[in-house]
């Protein structure tokens, strides 16, 4: 019995354990996977490459296994993740590769593309920053170097896209013409074409129809509709970025895009939490802590904002914004020798007409009239439609008594904010005839219209008003009567206005 059984097992196995066939259906699952080229169908061919690695064909699916983890760095540079695991398991694989596949060299070059750059800190680019012109010459050797195509074709092409596209040359991250076994038409390749720059919805909408798990998709597409949103309205931009926020919760880059999309539409509460986010993922994120200092500017929460332009202040980022908010937000708070010495720094930086009307303004309060009114005038030389340096060159004279000089340039201010509520009262009217924008974003961005229209009709009533008292001061009865007429449209100023009525009424001795 026993030679039986031995004779029946040198025939069937010959001694030797059962042949690993290969999964034939897992390597197909794989490779589609890879082709797909989501972030979860990556994760799901990173599975299934990492069993077929287990198995006798080690070398080759170790290589698979070894391309898929680069392309997982790569996605989660261009979200704004940590690249470090995915990294970490390549460097490992690597040494397992013959020499010839080069493995070393694609992780150098994985490592010089860029983030995302909404996330990462902007001196944190080996390859990219003022040595730009070296880059190039190098891509040209890098190129040529990814086209013989050491490990797979599909990590080659993509990694070649985002070389081009992080050294600006858009015109090449474009993926090849088909053919047979390129994978150029792939989804993978199509977003990775598609995300560098902007202007490309159709494209990712494209992608997403074809892998409907494409999340990542509406990352990229929410960053076109934001950008564009103080023009044509938000689009999808809300439910894309809370769609793929909710797939990439820590991602820093996704948190400050939904910050600037909140402050965008006047949250200025929310767009702090997600500030908060996007610091709290990123430590260095200095774009979110100078959206979160505007943010709460606008809010009135003038101690934190003093609190968060200092922040910036000592970084040395964004120095003159944060030296024109901290003096901004100084002034709320009374402080005006901290105020005048924050927007003299910001005046050394930038000499745009929000800054040297503010600074008029703050010199204004200090009663230095000559160094108010220089640079007031510098703001209206800049942008005659400044209201509010109008304004206080108006008070610049009036301090000096030089009545009918303010008088005349309160009577511009007035019809500075009547022009600013007209053009703005427009703009709503146009806002409400597109009956494409979501009713909720329409309502809201109406109601914010009509808040910045009321506004500029009390500032217009009020410049009136002051106007009218001024030229009553001047003895110009004619000019007082015309723009007493403009403030009575504001029922608030009724008191005031029928006390000055009551002035140019009175009978005058003559000479």
């Amino acid at each position: 019995m026993r030679r039986v059984l031995g004779f029946l097992a040198m025939v069937l196995g010959c001694g030797k354990p059962p042949v690993a066939y290969p999964d034939l259906a897992l390597q197909a699952r794989a490779e589609a996977a890879l082709s797909q080229g989501c972030y979860d169908c990556l994760l799901e061919a990173r599975d299934a490459f990492a069993r077929l690695a287990a198995g006798e064909a080690r070398p080759a699916w170790v290589a698979r296994r070894l391309e898929v983890e680069l392309l997982l760095a790569l996605r989660h540079k261009e979200l704004g993740l940590s690249p470090a695991e995915p990294l970490a398991l390549a460097r490992r694989l690597a040494p397992a590769l013959p020499r010839e596949r080069q493995a070393q060299r694609y992780l150098a070059l994985v490592d010089e593309v860029p983030g995302e750059e909404l996330s990462y800190a902007h001196h944190a680019r080996p390859k990219f920053g003022s040595a730009h012109e070296a880059a190039l010459r190098t891509l040209d050797a890098d190129r040529a170097w990814l086209a013989t195509r050491p490990l797979g074709e599909p990590l080659a092409e993509y990694l070649a896209l985002a070389l081009d596209c992080a050294l600006g040359d858009a015109a090449k991250a474009v993926p090849p013409a088909g053919r047979p076994g390129s994978g150029a038409a792939s989804p993978l390749l199509a977003y990775r074409a598609a995300i560098c720059g902007y202007g490309s919805i159709d494209a990712l909408a494209a992608v997403r129809a074809r892998e409907p798990r494409f999340v990542e998709t509406s990352f990229f597409i929410a960053k076109d509709e934001v950008m564009v949103m103080a023009h044509d309205g938000p689009a999808q931009a809300l439910p894309h970025l809370t769609e793929v926020l909710a797939r990439f919760p820590t991602s820093p880059a996704i948190a400050y895009l939904m910050a600037s999309y909140q402050a965008g539409i006047a949250n200025y509460g929310e767009a702090v939490g997600y500030y908060d986010r996007a610091l709290a993922a990123f430590p260095d994120h200095d774009d979110a802590r100078s959206g979160r200092l505007v943010a709460l500017s606008y809010l009135g929460r003038a101690q934190e904002a003093v609190d968060a332009a200092t922040v910036l202040i000592d970084r040395r980022t964004d120095l003159a914004n944060a030296y024109y908010w901290r003096a901004r937000n100084h002034r709320a708070l009374a402080r005006l020798p901290e105020a005048r010495a924050d927007i003299t720094a910001a005046k050394e930086l930038l000499t745009t007409p929000n800054v040297m009307t503010l600074a008029g303004m703050i010199e204004y309060d200090q009663r230095d009239l000559d160094a108010a009114e220089a640079d007031l005038r510098a703001a209206l030389d800049a942008d005659p439609e400044d209201c509010d340096a109008r304004w206080y060159i108006g008070l610049v004279h009036q301090q000096r008594t030089q009545w009918r000089a303010a008088a005349q340039a309160l009577d511009q201010t007035t019809t500075c904010f009547g022009a600013r509520a007209a053009q703005t009262a427009a703009q709503q009217a146009a806002l409400q005839a597109r009956s494409e924008l979501d009713p909720a974003y329409r309502a809201s961005a109406a109601a914010r219209y009509q808040a910045a229209i009321d506004d500029a009709r009390r500032r217009q009533h009020l410049a009136a008003l002051s106007a009218t008292a001024l030229a009553v001061a001047a003895g110009d009865f004619a000019s007082a009567r015309a723009w007493i007429d403009v403030a009575a449209q504001d029922p608030a100023l009724a008191a005031q206005v029928a006390k000055l009525r009551a002035r140019l009424d009175r009978p005058r001795r003559t000479p």
